[in-house]
């Protein structure tokens, strides 16, 4: 027997061409109908103030920038503190130093007008390196206004131990078995000296104290200090000389 024939009619060859032509035709339009039903996506927003804003923080931050490397161009010779001063100390050349800074808006000391400050006195206590402000100076001589210098031992336990130039304080004569402390003065501390001890002898070393005093109560102070008998109480911390009071308490002692 012969094997049966592969070949397809002629009719058949022209059907499979029209099914597949309209297949693809439905799938077109499926796809053009999705295409129409689809929502249109919408336009972006533009924002400008925002654009605007950042262009204005980077200009700004350029421009502080330069201001900041202009004032450090702009530095000035002020005068500094050498080393510590008193209260009351009288400003000399070797006292000051000359150091570089922007000194814009301050009441620093310029260089060339040093001299008008040698010669005035510090109304309060100047940190060795701290800047030389006008504020911190007077012409007024604080020995000329009643007062007195007197030199007291600070001795622990009868003085506070962190007594700094410039502190007020209240001298008082301490009591015995015979006699109660009394009041003596109010006082200004402006300056402490450590003095070392001796090492053939074996000394510990001590402390003394300079006090500003009226001058009524001077006799008194200088009295108790020789009989080892003073003692001093904190008032008040860094006081200026020609803001703060001080008087004699004598008259409150005997009360």
């Amino acid at each position: 027997m012969s094997a049966p024939s592969t070949q397809q009619a002629p009719g058949a060859d022209a059907k499979d061409r029209q099914r597949s032509r309209t297949e693809r035709g439905l799938k077109s339009a499926r796809s053009s109908t999705a295409g129409r039903d689809r929502l249109p996506s919408p336009p972006r927003r533009r924002r400008p103030a925002l654009a605007a804003l950042a262009v204005l923080l980077i200009v700004g931050g350029a421009t502080l920038a330069a201001l900041l490397a202009l004032r450090l161009d702009q530095r000035v010779p002020v005068m500094m503190a050498r080393d510590d001063i008193a209260v009351g100390q009288q400003i000399g050349p070797s006292d000051l130093v000359e150091t570089d800074v922007a000194s814009d808006g301050l009441s620093l000391v310029p260089q060339d007008q040093v001299e008008a400050v040698i010669g005035t006195y510090a109304r309060v206590a100047i940190s060795r390196g701290q800047l030389l402000d006008t504020s911190m100076l007077t012409t007024a001589e604080p020995m000329g206004s009643g007062l007195a210098t007197v030199g007291v031992p600070l001795i622990p336990g009868r003085t506070p131990d962190d007594l700094q130039s410039g502190d007020k304080v209240r001298v008082v004569r301490i009591g015995n078995g015979t006699s109660p402390t009394r009041p003596i003065t109010e006082a200004v501390l402006t300056e402490t000296q450590r003095m070392t001890g001796d090492s053939l002898t074996g000394g510990t070393g001590s402390t003394t104290g300079t006090l500003l005093v009226p001058v009524d109560a001077a006799d008194a102070v200088v009295d108790a200090a020789g009989n080892d008998a003073v003692g001093l109480a904190l008032v008040q911390r860094g006081v200026a000389l020609d803001k703060v009071e001080i008087s004699p308490l004598l008259a409150e002692g005997l009360n």
